[in-house]
């Protein structure tokens, strides 16, 4: 009889000290210290990502001063910043590689040429037994002469320029392919150009992306913000 008074003591003993079921208040008091971190951390990722931004905001600005800005039409919003070297007014019988970025953040490059008939849709890079090929979409017109444009996706226009960047204390040469080949070298003046190109590209990607991660950061900080005003 002993014996079953203990063992149903045990039991109850044993009982009690099951895991504790959190009341309410104390599951409400976890949410809020959880809500309280998140907003700390999106705080801080407002501070460090506007630290960033304050950071290359002036070097973009400044890079800016070195380009033009420039207008696809009269009645057309946008338009795209492109250095003056690599403009094309005044050039329309000169062969080079232009390149320009969007005001939305996309990069083009074109292959412009002028001459006997190539219809290229190819372009070579060559430099220190090293080359990459790039293909585009060909615009030709016959205006005082025979005038080929063949103009690189996004993807492609920032590879060309990194190409560009990554050899430039070397001669870089260009092969235009198509019915038949064209070959000139690279001047230092458009390499160049065309390594600023990249630098503005790199910058205002940058910058999209910082200002983007900010937005988001901030929707999420206020609404925790919301939550532990409740």
């Amino acid at each position: 009889m002993k014996k079953s008074v203990i063992f149903v003591l045990l039991l109850g003993v044993l009982a009690s000290c099951g895991p504790h079921k959190p009341t309410v208040a104390e599951l409400r008091e976890q949410k809020r210290q959880e809500d309280s971190l998140s907003m700390v951390h999106y705080e801080q990722s407002m501070r460090y990502t506007d630290s960033l931004l304050q950071a290359t905001l002036p070097q973009a600005d400044e890079l800016l001063k070195r380009f033009k800005y420039v207008k696809n039409g009269k009645y057309v919003d946008h338009g795209h910043y492109i250095h003056p070297q690599l403009q094309t007014a005044g050039l329309g019988q000169r062969i080079y590689l232009q390149a320009y970025v969007t005001d939305d953040f996309k990069t083009v490059v074109r292959s412009m040429y002028y001459g006997s008939r190539l219809n290229h849709t190819e372009l070579l890079l060559d430099a220190d037994s090293v080359s990459n090929a790039f293909s585009g979409s060909l615009h030709s017109f016959n205006e005082d002469g025979q005038h080929e444009i063949l103009t690189l996706n996004d993807a492609d226009a920032v590879a060309l320029l990194r190409f560009v960047s990554a050899y430039s204390s070397t001669k870089i040469k260009v092969t235009l392919r198509g019915d038949k080949s064209y070959r000139y070298f690279l001047n230092s003046k458009d390499i160049a150009a065309l390594i600023e190109t990249l630098r503005l590209q790199t910058l205002m990607t940058d910058i999209k992306t910082l200002e983007a991660q900010y937005k988001q950061a901030s929707l999420q900080y206020e609404k925790y913000c919301r939550r532990l005003a409740k």
